[in-house]
């Protein structure tokens, strides 16, 4: 079976970035989940568990770093949206750390998190680099 060709995109503008952050969204939200289950090994010092929840957390970094300009504003939005919810804030600053770095959009991010969300991305950041 022979896959079907590649249509160029037709949607554009705002309605682009609702597609991405859409998709994005999903990467995201799934990431947050990972973060109270990381910080449930973490509490309980399982290393074994914290190593596999690492791994999953790196693969989420490396799908969304396919192409940092096109996710970076995406990823801003979400933390945007979901800024009256600070557990939720993991996963922006997680990919930014590890995709952008030294991003505008990490440093805007960043007087936002938590002090529970910040020990989390230090603690798993420190351990696992």
């Amino acid at each position: 079976m022979s896959p079907l060709p590649r249509q160029p995109s037709k949607i554009e503008g705002a309605a682009l970035l609702d597609v991405r952050l859409d998709a994005v969204a999903c990467q995201l939200d799934d990431l947050n989940a990972l973060a109270e289950a990381l910080a449930t090994a973490s509490n309980e010092d399982d290393a074994e568990r914290l190593v596999a929840l690492g791994d999953s957390l790196d693969r989420y970094a490396v799908a969304l770093s396919w192409n940092v300009e096109a996710v970076l504003p995406v990823i801003a939005a979400y933390a945007e949206r979901h800024a009256g919810i600070p557990d939720e804030l993991f996963a922006p600053a997680f990919v930014l750390k590890a995709i952008a770095p030294d991003s505008r959009e990490l440093a805007a991010l960043a007087p936002k998190l938590s002090p529970d969300v910040t020990a989390l991305l230090e603690r798993f950041l420190l351990s696992s680099g």
